[in-house]
């Protein structure tokens, strides 16, 4: 089967999956254009803080590129709406995903794909990152890293929903954190 038959299969079984049984942060999966199926951009969302991540109240667009010989190669999945994790080059978009290079098999989807990617947000892998200073704050400070990753969701303006509480129910050295990256002093 072509990279191209396969991918107006994966597309019309997701598209015809009724919205509830759609997985809610995968808020758009589709082609980028109406000519080319092998570009493909995804938004995927953190909704609320029962999420239990870091992440939460994040969107974020992706860019997926299948090569020709997909399903037996893997697309190239990046992330456009910069982010802060240690397995996502910040400056690229790079994701470092087993799935998406050592581990792939012809059974995943693109759909799957994506949610593999939002698990990966929910469990970072700081000893394999791409960006390692996003690996040692994980590991050294989570409250601070959160911090961060919160003030990167707000200062790009890719939120779900504004919580304009989040910073008055961080501890100070939280706040003089994301004060001192937007360079504002701290106190």
């Amino acid at each position: 089967m072509s990279a191209e038959k396969r991918l107006i299969k994966e597309y019309s079984l997701y598209k015809k999956q009724p919205p509830h049984t759609n997985n809610h942060q995968i808020m758009q999966l589709a082609p980028a254009t109406d000519d080319s199926l092998l570009h493909w951009q995804a938004t995927i969302a953190k909704p609320s803080k029962q999420d239990s991540s870091f992440y939460y109240g994040g969107v974020w667009k992706l860019a997926i590129d299948v090569p020709t010989n997909y399903p037996q190669q893997p697309p190239t999945i990046k992330f456009v709406t910069p982010i802060i994790h240690p397995n996502i080059n910040f400056q690229t978009g790079e994701i470092c995903l087993d799935v998406l290079k050592s581990q792939w098999s012809p059974a995943w989807n693109l759909e799957n794909l994506v949610i593999a990617i939002l698990q990966l947000l929910d469990n970072p892998e700081p000893d394999s990152p791409l960006n390692i200073d996003a690996a040692n704050l994980y590991r050294s400070d989570k409250v601070a890293f959160e911090s961060l990753v919160q003030f990167e969701i707000w200062k790009c303006g890719n939120f779900y929903q504004l919580n304009l509480s989040t910073l008055s129910q961080m501890d100070k050295k939280s706040r003089c954190l994301i004060r001192d990256v937007s360079g504002v002093k701290c106190n």
